[in-house]
Formats: C-alpha cells, structure tokens, sequence
C-alpha cells in the first residue's frame, strides 16, 4: 500500500478539540454572564416597583443615624409592642394588631435592616436589638406602660429588654419564643438543620441579587395565610437581599443574644403569659415539638403570676397566620393586658 492512501490518526490536529470545547466553554461563560446581567437587572427594576407600591404603612422615626419602620394604631394603656421573629417583619402581625387595637394601644416594628427600616452599625444582638427598641419608642413618644408580644426569636428580644428597662414593662407574651437552651437541648438531627439552615441564607443573598428568588417565587410562602396586601408585603421584602442578610446575621448573632438572656434576671410578679403552638409546621418537626414545648413551660416561671396555655391545632408559623387561630392569639395578648390593668388599678387603690 503506498504511502498516499494511509490517513494517520496523527493528521488530525490534537489541539482541534481542545479549541472546540474551549470555545463552547467560552459561549457557555458568556451566556451565563448575560443571564446574570439580565437577572440583576430585573431584580433591581422590580425592588424600585415595590417601593414605589409598598410604601411604609406607619412612619419613619429617626434612632441615631438611621430611621426603623414604627406603625402604632389603637388608643388606650398599656400599649402593646409586638416583636416578631426571625426573617419576619411588622406585616406579620396583620390579623392581630387591629383585634388588639380594638382594646388599647398597639406597636408593631421592623428591626434595622428588616423591611422598611434602615440598616444600622450595630451588631444583631438581643442587646442591641432591645437597645434599638427602646431607643425608638423613646423617640416616637410611645411612653409605658408596656405589654412585650415576642414571637420566635422575637422572645429573646423582648427578655432582654424587660431586663434592661424594667420600670417601663408591665406584662409579657412569649408567643412559641425561642428559649435559650433550645440548641443544646434539642436532638442532634434538628441542631444540624439549624446549622444547614443558616448556611444557606449566607447563599440566599447572592440568588436574591441576581433575581432567581424573585422569579422562582421561593419565599413567597411566608405571607400565605395572612390579609392580600400584607402577604404581598412579605413576599416583597423575603425578596430583598437586606432583609435576608439581616435576618441571617440576627442567626449569627444567636449564641450572643442567648448568653445576654441567660444573663437576664426573673420578671419578679409580672403577668406573664407563654404561649405554645400544638402541631409542628411540617412532618420533620414532630421530631422535636415535645422537647419545645417543654422548654415553654420552663419559661413560665421566669414570673410567679406566670401561666402556660396551648393552642392546639396552630403550627410555630400559623400563630400568625392563620385568621381563626391569630384571633386566639390576641385574645391571649388582651388577657395579659386586662391583668395588667386590673393590677394596676387595685396597686393605685392601695394605701
């Protein structure tokens, strides 16, 4: 066989392939690029629809600096402040603060860096948290005295401060809140979903900047159940990389924040009220339900007039959310302000 009719492997050049696939690579770069300009894009024209749709229902109040979101309704003493739980904001308590209102005054807020609040320079701490609070009610002209509602999270926060103010706090509710030994207590399944948890809203910002959890739709359940426009309200801001980021950073903050409640003297003969969800928010959360529970009614006797009540068919979530079950949890805030009225009264009647 001559030499003219062999076609060698060797004649086809090794370094073809290689240029395919770089250039393949190359146009899979490009268009993942165009993919995150045009995503950022639309996240950045989305978040100015919103505020220009979603302005601020209550006012601005000024703390040092930077401004939180207040919004007080009702008339009468003592008012009630309402402080939620974490990646929450004021709209959560849309079917509770108007039952509360009906009977006296009631405040509900967004911390710094949550929803329409601006973001601050201080850590997420119950200290500072508390010190924010106080701060902003003291700058609104909202006197005491004052009924602590801490739901989740939230009830590390409100310890915090009635240990820190304790002349201007009347009563509490301690709406299924966080305990401070939760972690160490709780089996090791559920401390490593807490873990997981928090690692992926470190990740959630990045997904939020470039529009994917805009246009998925991923957060918007944590709305449902409440009135249309305080669950588009929800939607929006669990959309908004801020919100996130400090809602993350107020988890990073949880050995602190709990060390600070550990820290925190009893409430003495305070109306206390603590309250427990009966079901777990998903199948996964039967696991630990009875250990929480248990670590509720360990909190009621932070108060000699402390007392547990359970609401059994509501979920950690539902508390909130649902109409029927929020109903049950502001007759359970009204109780403690009746006492803390009845109190006192029979204290100004006294010699």
């Amino acid at each position: 066989m001559s030499a003219s009719s062999e076609t060698p492997a060797s004649s086809v050049s090794p370094g073809r392939p290689r240029r395919r696939w770089l250039r393949r690579l190359l146009w899979m770069g490009l268009g993942f690029a165009v993919l995150l300009v045009i995503g950022s894009v639309y996240q950045a024209v989305s978040a100015a629809a919103d505020a220009r749709d979603f302005p601020p229902p209550g006012r601005m109040v000024d703390v040092g600096g930077h401004r939180l979101h207040l919004n007080c309704t009702g008339e009468g003493r003592p008012t009630v402040v309402l402080e939620s739980g974490s990646s929450a904001m004021s709209s959560a308590w849309a079917w509770v603060q108007p039952e509360v209102a009906k009977t006296t005054r009631v405040c509900s807020y967004d911390r710094a860096g949550v929803a329409w609040s601006e973001p601050g320079q201080e850590p997420h701490d119950a200290a500072h948290v508390a010190g924010q609070l106080h701060t902003l009610l003291a700058n609104a002209g909202e006197s005491g005295p004052f009924v602590l509602v801490g739901h989740s999270l939230g009830g590390l926060f409100v310890r915090v401060y009635a240990d820190r103010y304790p002349g201007e706090v009347a009563g509490m509710v301690l709406l299924d809140a966080s305990h401070p030994d939760q972690t160490e207590r709780f089996p090791e399944s559920v401390r490593k979903q807490f873990e997981l948890g928090v690692k992926m809203m470190a990740i959630a910002p990045v997904l939020i900047h470039v529009g994917l959890v805009r246009a998925t739709g991923l957060f918007d359940q944590l709305g449902r159940g409440l009135p249309e426009r305080a669950s588009a309200e929800a939607a929006v801001f669990a959309s908004s990389a801020r919100h996130v980021e400090t809602a993350h950073a107020e988890l990073l903050a949880w050995a602190d924040s709990t060390a600070q409640v550990r820290a925190t003297r009893g409430l003495g003969d305070m109306p206390l009220l603590v309250v427990s969800a009966g079901s777990a928010v998903s199948p996964s959360g039967a696991e630990f339900l009875p250990t929480f529970q248990a670590l509720q009614r360990e909190m009621v006797s932070l108060s000699s007039r402390g007392q547990y009540r359970i609401i059994p068919e509501a979920n950690h979530l539902s508390l909130l959310t649902d109409e029927s079950q929020a109903r049950q949890t502001s007759a359970a805030i009204l109780d403690v302000v009746r006492e803390v009225r009845a109190t006192r009264m029979s204290g100004a009647a006294s010699p």
